[in-house]
Order: structure tokens, then sequence, then C-alpha cells
């Protein structure tokens, strides 16, 4: 058989019952045995103080109507009580009322004793005449045709004198046999009630993980191509709810993942297209016939920038890829942005010239210090010159201004180029954003303003961005100040 939960569940219910069905059986029964136990003795008992106090008040009739003076009952002689007593058996025929007794003098010889005591003979015990002894009441059991009876040797003591011995014997069997259907009616019990249980149990266990089948049923059919389903979450507000709710935030997350890396596959091999496809031909245009060595030279230098802007690429793609892993490994330290952006708008300086793109940087502030991690400041700052520059034309402006607003640090990169659509403001920051405008005629993967996004958000600060088509775009960065 298969293992499942609701057998599992089954099971246990199982066992469990049935470890406290047997625990309660078996108490109830000693319970009852010990109960029938006590009752017995305290009727024998009740009897042997019946038959002391019948003896005593047939003396005490017998002293009245005599006429005699009165004898205290301790003060009697032996052989006077020993025929008072045979006398009080003839007289009131107490023998047949209480048929199983028998009375002994203190050394444990018959004075008289019922038919069926004598039939049944049971004996006075050597341990039972020393307790007498010792003024105790002694309970014996016996064995008599096959039958158990319990029989009460009681001393009868008057001034610290034993006058005679009394007992008394019951036969068990009536108990016995009442203990004997009880023990019947539970072993036909456990099982039933184990029976119905199991029923009971598997129902139960069916109808409980019912939700939990149809989470499972659900589950099955979401594959890596339909990872946007969600498991029905019931609202029960119990495990199940939640188990539902975690699962459907680990699908959220596993999308996102999936989507992630979809989208840095066709990133990766976008951006890298371009200089693969540039290194290609330098490389097969110089391989069709000798070149002179300037030649090779100016092919082995063009190639080499290629690397150098694949390596840039693969580095923020890398970057990307791990902007949900956390900053735990991030080393901060205390810097001076308006130093850090001079020295990037110099590493870009050239390239602007060459543009013909005026590139300056105005600082409103003084030295501003900013806690951060400066390698992604230094790539934050050159993402957004880099864009400016590329989206602004032939004597355009790019602009870099360092201000303070309401205790944070603010950086706007202003540029005059095309500007950006109002409908495609919305998703230029999310990651491998693609975009096509009229001055380009190949699409091309917005990676820097999504990692320029994330390392804002990482220094605990926003970026913002206002345009229009054809007025020029500014990028603001916001970052906190150090308390």
């Amino acid at each position: 058989m298969i293992r499942s939960i609701r057998f599992t569940l089954t099971l246990w219910y199982l066992a469990i019952l049935t470890v406290i069905l047997c625990a309660f059986s078996w108490m109830l029964y000693t319970s009852v045995s010990h109960t029938f136990s006590r009752d017995v003795d305290d009727v024998l008992a009740l009897q042997a103080d019946s038959a002391a106090d019948a003896v005593f008040a047939f003396w005490k009739a017998g002293e009245k109507n005599d006429g005699k003076k009165f004898r205290p009952f301790e003060k009697i002689e032996p052989h006077e009580l020993y025929n008072l007593i045979s006398h009080w058996a003839d007289e009131t025929g107490e023998l047949e009322t209480f048929k199983y007794v028998r009375i002994l003098d203190p050394e444990g010889s018959a004075v008289i004793q019922s038919e069926i005591m004598e039939a049944w003979g049971l004996p006075l015990t050597k341990s039972a005449l020393l307790e007498t002894r010792y003024r105790r009441t002694v309970y014996e059991n016996f064995l008599v045709s096959s039958r158990r009876v319990r029989m009460i040797t009681r001393p009868v003591i008057e001034a610290n004198r034993i006058l005679y011995l009394v007992q008394i014997a019951s036969s068990l069997q009536p108990m016995e046999e009442t203990l004997d259907r009880l023990r019947v009616r539970l072993l036909w019990l456990i099982p039933g009630t184990l029976l119905v249980t199991i029923a009971g149990g598997w129902l139960l266990a069916t109808a409980a993980l019912r939700p939990v089948a149809r989470i499972i049923d659900q589950a099955q059919r979401i594959g890596a191509e339909s990872l946007d389903k969600r498991i029905e979450v019931p609202s029960t507000g119990d495990e199940l709810e939640r188990l539902s709710e975690t699962f459907n935030a680990m699908l959220t997350r596993l999308e996102r993942t999936f989507k992630r890396m979809r989208q840095f596959s066709a990133a990766a091999s976008h951006e890298l297209r371009t200089p693969l496809t540039v290194m290609r031909g330098e490389l097969e245009l110089a391989l069709r016939r000798t070149r002179d060595v300037e030649e090779y030279q100016r092919v082995i230098e063009t190639n080499l920038e290629m690397v150098k802007e694949m390596s840039g690429i693969v580095e923020q793609l890398l970057m990307l890829s791990r902007t949900g892993e956390g900053t735990e490994t991030l080393e901060w330290q205390l810097t001076d942005l308006g130093t850090l952006i001079e020295e990037v708008r110099h590493s870009f300086s050239s390239i602007a010239e060459s543009k013909g793109i005026s590139l300056e940087v105005y600082n409103m502030k003084g030295p501003v210090a900013v806690r951060g991690e400066k390698r992604l400041l230094e790539i934050l700052f050159s993402n957004l010159i880099q864009n400016a520059l590329r989206h602004t034309p032939f004597g355009g402006s790019v602009i870099l201004e360092i201000g303070e607003d309401e205790g944070q640090c603010c950086v706007a990169v202003r540029d005059t180029g095309e500007g950006i659509s109002e409908k495609e403001i919305p998703g230029i920051f999310n990651k491998f954003f693609r975009e096509k405008t009229a001055l380009q005629s190949s699409d091309s993967i917005g990676l820097g303003l999504g990692l320029c996004r994330w390392i804002a958000e990482v220094h605990q600060g926003k970026i913002e961005v206002a345009s229009s088509p054809g007025m020029g775009a500014t990028f603001r960065v916001i970052l906190p100040l150090p308390g």
C-alpha cells in the first residue's frame, strides 16, 4: 500500500484509540473487581458482627428473664459461654439464617457450625489463628468444589479478652460471573469500536485532506510555461490557507526568476551580437589578403575595444542578475560625491568631445559626502551619462547638477536629446527594457537604467525622470545624507 497522510492519520488515530480503550477497559475491570471484593469483605464483616451481636443479645435476654444478678458478659466462664452459644443456635435457628457461619473457641476448636460450613470443611489456618491472637480480622480465599470461597475470621473481644472467633464464608461465584460477563463485553466492545473508528477516521481524514488534494491537483498543472497560474486559496484561516499562500509566493518567486533568466538570455544575446559581429567582420576582412603591420594593428585595436565593450556588457548583465541577492557583500564607506562625479565626467569627456556635446558639472553645494559603495555609484552615474550622450545629438549638451533638498543629496543629469514619450516613462527602469526611437534603427536593451534604479534603491535612495518628446530628459538621483 502506498503510504499517504490519510492512511498515516487513520493509523495513528486507530493506535491512540486502541491504547485509550485498552487502558480504560483495564481500569474499569480493575475498579469493578476491587469494588466487588471490598463489598464482599464489608458484607462478611457485617455478618460476623451481626452474629456476635445476636449471641450477646440472647445472653442478655436470658439473664433478664432468669432474674439473676447481672454479670458482665466478659466475666462469663468459657464453658458457660460455649453452652450459651450452643443454646442460642438451638433456640433461635440462626444457623439457618446465616447459613455460612462457624463459631470457634480462642484455640480454634469448633463450638457450632452450619451444615454448609461443615460440608465445605473450610479450615482455620495457622496463620489466621495467629493473627486473631493479635486481635486482627483475617480474610482468606479457598477453593471448594472448583468454586472460590471468601471467609472472614473475626475475634470477639470484651475487656481485652478474646471470648470466641466468628467465621463467615461467602461464595465468590456471583461476583466472578459478573466480572466474566463484563470482561466478555469489553472484549467485544474494543474491536467493534475500533472498526467503527477505522471507518470514521478514514472519512474524517479524507474530508480534512480534500483541500490538500485540490492543491496537489492544481500544483501538478503548473509547469515552467504556466508559472503565472496560482493555487486557489481557501478562506479557512488555517494551515491550508497559509500553505496555499506560501505556495503562491513561491510560484511568484519562481516566475520572477524564470522571467529574469529569459530576459538575461535575451539581453546577453542582443547586447553581445553587435560587438561580436564587428569583431567577426574585422577579422574576416583582415584574413582575405595579406596586409601591412599598421592594418593588422588597427584590427587588433578594434577587436580590443570590442572585447572591452563586451566585458562591460557582461559585467552589467551579471550585476543585474544578482540584484535580488541582497547587499551583505557590499563595502560601505563615505564617498565625496562631487569628486566621484567629476572623475566619471572626465572619463567621458573625450567621447562627448568627439560627438560635439558639451559635458559639464555644476556643484551647487560644495563637498557632499554620502555613505555608499563607490564602485556601484560610479556605475550609476556612468550609465546615466552614457545614456544621455547616446540620446543627445551633435551640438547638444549634458549637464550634471549637484545640490541638496530637504536633507538629501540630489544629482540631476540633464540632456538636450530627443526625450522620452509619456507611455515609455513607466517602463524605462525595468530590467532589460527594450526601447526603439526614431534616431535608432535597431533595438537597444536598457540595461543601464534598470541597474541605476537598483543601485539607488540599495543606497536607500531613488531615481526619477522628467521628459517629453523633443525636449530632452532629466534624471534625478536622490540619496540620503549620512546622519
